[in-house]
């Protein structure tokens, strides 16, 4: 009979911080304009012990202040240890068997587009192992494999030169790679009942390499950043640039959390001389509590600078909510709000035929009235649509 046994490891998890080498050498990728480029290495050597296979590797985030980010390099150092692989017969007849050594080193985390992988199958055997003695870890029936490698500095490696991954490498926190070994054994044999286990570890190089550029080659024209609360709901972000003659435009990025950042706005350089800059930003309906902005400057050429990070406390946006007055009407409309503090607003009249008669935009101050159309006899409905929510509301309309 073949008989198959596998063993899996218990996975524990390790955090380590990589520490700074210290070391500036040249890089590979170019700087705009030929300026001399450098790189910044992290660089430090584990030894994971037996049955301890999930680490957890932070690396510091690049100053945004300090220089252009323009590659990643990412490098892993693997040299595997097989620490003890063991199979006991536990039948009453002696059995040939065979032992598969599987396992894959695994490494994932930000910029990467798709995890590094190494992968071995190592075969031990075939053992002649006599009849069960009774007698555990030990006698004719028991064989034992110790202090084995089986990786001998093998080596994978990424360079990561997306200009949208490179962003999240910016900051003053750090950034997390998850490196985990998955081991077992199979064992295959003629007959019989066995037991099989395994332990393994791994000495492990980590190597992280920023390539950045100096920051007075493309120069960061984002002065006195500042968010500001316009509203409960709202935020103005307002900033100086400077009038040169460089070609960029600004994106507006947020976060929930002050890590992870997306973009909500573009905002174009100014073509009139002036310096002066401004994003108006209002919350979703389920959007409340502290939002983060920064402001990317974003050269023709694709490279691109970071400000500094603000925060604010915001509460979520509400529907519009407005009434129509008189209603029934003659053919006379007003509007008047009902819980906000006004804004822009789209106007959309449609009638009973789903087709639009009237639309056009709208600015309302809180709690006024005004009159928005003159419509013939019939029924309507009106919708609102708040420019900087996008959020709307629909009342019917009777015109009698």
């Amino acid at each position: 009979m073949k008989h198959i046994y596998t063993k899996r490891l218990l996975l524990p998890v390790i955090v380590l911080f990589v520490l700074l080498s210290g070391n500036r050498v040249s890089a590979q990728m170019p700087c705009p304009y030929n300026f001399p480029s450098s790189s910044t290495f992290y660089d430090t050597v584990i030894n994971t012990p037996a049955g301890i296979n999930t680490l957890q590797i932070k690396v510091p985030q690049a100053d945004p202040l300090a220089g252009m980010v323009t590659c990643m390099r990412l490098c892993v150092t693997i040299t595997g240890v097989v620490d003890s692989v063991s199979v006991e017969n536990n039948s009453f007849s002696p059995q040939n068997a065979d032992v598969y050594y599987i396992r894959t080193d695994q490494i994932t985390g930000p910029g990467l587009s798709g995890p590094l992988t190494n992968s071995i199958n190592h075969h031990y055997g075939p053992y002649n192992l006599g009849a069960t003695n009774g007698i555990l870890g030990s006698g004719p029936d028991f064989v034992s494999i110790s202090r084995d490698t089986v990786l001998n500095a093998v080596q994978v490696c990424q360079i990561i030169t997306n200009l949208d991954s490179l962003f999240q490498f910016y900051g003053s926190d750090s950034i997390t790679y998850l490196y985990n070994i998955t081991a077992f054994t199979n064992v295959t044999c003629t007959g019989g009942n066995y037991n099989s286990t395994v332990a393994t570890s791994a000495i492990v190089r980590f190597r992280f390499q920023y390539c950045t550029c100096p920051g007075y080659v493309l120069p960061l024209n984002i002065r006195n950043f500042e968010v500001n609360k316009a509203a409960d709901n709202k935020a103005l972000l307002t900033w100086q640039g400077l009038n040169n003659t460089n070609a960029y435009s600004y994106v507006v990025e947020k976060s929930r959390n002050g890590k992870d950042f997306v973009a909500v706005g573009r905002v174009e350089k100014n073509t009139d001389g002036t310096d002066d800059y401004r994003f108006n930003y209002a919350t979703a309906q389920d959007e409340s509590g502290e939002i983060y902005f920064r402001v990317k400057q974003v050269y023709s050429n694709g490279y691109s600078r970071l400000s500094e990070v603000r925060k604010i406390t915001l509460k979520n946006s509400l529907v519009p909510r407005f009434i129509l007055s008189p209603n029934p009407s003659d053919g006379v409309v007003g509007i008047k709000f009902d819980n906000n503090d006004g804004g822009q607003y789209r106007l959309e009249v449609y009638n009973g035929q789903g087709q639009v008669v009237q639309r056009k935009d709208i600015v309302l101050s809180a709690n006024s009235y005004q009159q928005i159309a003159r419509l013939q006899q019939g029924m309507y409905w009106v919708k609102l649509t708040d420019l900087s929510t996008r959020l709307s509301a629909v009342n019917q309309l009777f015109i009698k």
